[in-house]
């Protein structure tokens, strides 16, 4: 990866990514981890704050209905004429190239990701949650860890460095439920319908998965804007 980000002069700069995500969609954790890499290829001195918007893409079961398996989830996302072991393949190998090691074997019954996006907007009160979201895909598609599972996401949450404090609260309330919900329904009102969406700056929005590449040319574009956009209004995902 060549491409690198115009230099800012000294100048210092904050920009503000937003990353619309769901824990049990791969394309989203490659979206992340593409990021990560692109970031890589920033010069100067700028400042990066990432802001995580929950976006369950999985309704949950019907009462007494048999658990979907991750398989058939997948399915129902992908375009027609695309098979899943073809799928699964083409994420392994793009996985691969990122240092991700998918194990769809690994994959039973889908989980619910309610209880890991709250862990996550806990995490993000101590600026941890960037780790914590990594932390929480890497235990899902690589060891095929229950993330449904509160015990096994306060352990996660507390090899990522979250405090006691944090943990307790996570493990004994329902702090962050209702910013789960609200946060969604903004999402749904903003025309989000799937997942991973990233918006840098407030103004370049690149939707689904792309190269990093791609990442970088946005990067730029949200660091130096054209004149003749300086004085338009910025969408927000706030």
């Amino acid at each position: 990866m060549n491409a690198t980000v115009r230099p800012l002069n000294d100048v210092r700069r904050t920009l503000d990514i937003d990353l619309v995500a769901d824990f049990t969609c791969p394309w989203s954790w490659l979206g992340m981890a593409q990021l990560t890499r692109a970031l890589g290829n920033l010069s100067g001195d700028v400042e990066t704050r990432l802001r995580w918007h929950p976006f369950r893409m999985a309704s949950p079961p019907a009462l007494n209905a048999r658990p979907r398996s991750f398989h058939d989830y997948l399915a129902e996302r992908l375009p027609a004429g695309i098979s899943v072991p073809f799928a699964e393949k083409s994420l392994t190998e793009a996985g691969r190239e990122l240092g991700i090691d998918f194990h769809f074997e690994k994959l039973g019954p889908l989980p619910s990701t309610s209880e890991a996006h709250r862990l996550v907007q806990l995490a993000a009160e101590e600026g941890r949650h960037a780790n914590v979201a990594a932390s929480i895909f890497k235990a899902y598609f690589e060891r095929g860890a229950d993330i449904a599972d509160v015990g096994v996401l306060a352990d996660l949450g507390a090899d990522a460095g979250l405090s006691g404090r944090t943990l307790q609260a996570f493990r004994e309330t329902r702090e962050g439920e209702t910013v789960l919900a609200g946060s969604e329904e903004r999402l749904r009102g903003f025309g989000v319908r799937t997942v991973p969406n990233l918006l840098f700056g407030g103004r370049v929005l690149v939707p689904g998965t792309v190269n990093v590449a791609t990442y970088v040319h946005a990067l730029d574009q949200a660091l130096f804007p054209m004149d003749d956009e300086s004085g338009e209004e910025k969408p927000t995902l706030q």
